[in-house]
């Protein structure tokens, strides 16, 4: 049995940890995402790279759930020692950790800067993340049942904004921003693939929600229909962005979807700013999301301890924070993006295939009364 007791105690739904591995996916990168395509692409061919990030994160997310399902009522913190030994398995853990540290906290300051840059132009940017921080241990602390029911809550509000920003500047879209096809060839799609990998990643939840389900066998299911809608989202506003701007407007831009809100229009002048209530129910999406990994963190820390109490919670925020606080320009941003979305592929990808081969090639399965 887990001894993370909030893991151990609590079972979310199939829909919670539908909810959950699509609000892990969409998330910071939405705001920049078409102008880094655009920037890496220079053509009109921005979503094709997008699609194929999306067909290799649900072959990711079908070898997590199998290499969990051998392992049922094991957290991934505790199956992995199982199936490299201890030592090899606990430097995988801290691997993991590590990455999920390095994720949150460049969750939290590229909020920091969008906020200072959007509507917050005098306050120092450490001032916005502790706060953030804060409210991040304290949701936490209410654990698993809390963080879900909060997705739950706020994951519809926040997709109903998304299409209506979709819906509002269909009268701008032009078919010819987005021709023509293929211009020039693969070349430009594959280049675009260097700026995806942070943008898609979030599919290993799965390995953390999946013995934690009230139906583990239906972790497929959540996976991948949950991966895909937060990916379908990332196409639809990179495709609509370019479509009513064109490249090379949306590669000059700093956030090109809030310029892209920006350009809806109310008869009347009613609800003029609307780009406001997509920055706040974006805001709250960003908190959802780094609740997540520092829930993967939390969970981490206390499975590699064997313990659990309520400072562990906190104790990781300063690390967070310090870590937030060391890039001192966009351009230090973007290269930890890029650090950390291939450092994901490794840890999040290519080591649970190495896993799940030497579980298979050496039989290491385990029934629910832990016997293998």
């Amino acid at each position: 049995m887990s001894n993370i007791p909030s893991m151990k105690q609590e079972k979310i739904s199939t829909l919670q940890a539908l909810f959950t591995v699509t609000s892990t996916v969409y998330a910071v990168g939405i705001v920049s995402l078409p102008r880094t395509i655009a920037e890496q692409t220079k053509t009109p061919d921005v979503w094709q790279g997008l699609l194929l990030a999306s067909l290799l994160g649900i072959g990711v997310i079908f070898i997590h759930v199998k290499l969990c399902q051998r392992f049922p009522g094991k957290t991934f913190y505790e199956f992995n020692p199982v199936i490299a030994g201890k030592f090899i398995g606990q430097i995988i853990n801290i691997a993991f950790i590590v990455y999920c540290t390095m994720i949150c906290s460049l969750v939290c300051r590229m909020m920091a800067e969008f906020l200072k840059g959007l509507a917050l132009e005098r306050t120092p940017i450490g001032m916005i993340i502790f706060p953030f921080l804060l409210l991040i241990g304290y949701l936490t602390w209410g654990g698993l049942h809390a963080m879900v029911r909060l997705i739950e809550l706020f994951f519809p509000l926040t997709l109903i904004v998304f299409l209506l920003l979709i819906v509002f500047n269909i009268n701008h879209f032009d078919i010819d921003n987005l021709r023509p096809v293929f211009h020039k060839g693969w070349g430009p799609i594959f280049q675009s693939l260097k700026v995806v990998p942070f943008s898609a990643m979030g599919f290993e939840s799965v390995l953390i929600l999946t013995n934690v389900m009230a139906n583990p066998q239906k972790a497929w299911k959540a996976g991948w229909i949950g991966y895909s809608i937060a990916m379908g989202l990332y196409l639809l506003m990179v495709t609509m962005v370019v479509g009513c701007m064109s490249v090379e407007e949306v590669s000059r831009l700093q956030w090109p979807v809030v310029s892209f809100a920006q350009q809806i229009e109310f008869p009347g002048a009613f609800l003029e700013r609307f780009e406001i209530l997509f920055i706040i129910l974006w805001t709250i999406k960003i908190f959802m999301t780094a609740s997540n990994y520092y829930f993967y963190i939390v969970a981490g820390i206390s499975q590699l301890t064997q313990k659990w109490n309520r400072y562990i919670c906190y104790l990781p925020l300063i690390l967070l924070f310090s870590l937030s606080m060391y890039p001192q320009s966009f351009i230090e941003i973007g290269n930890f993006d890029k650090i950390t979305g291939y450092f994901g592929i490794i840890i999040c990808a290519a080591v649970p295939l190495v896993l799940l081969v030497i579980s298979m090639v050496f039989r290491r399965v385990e029934n629910l009364d832990g016997k293998q």
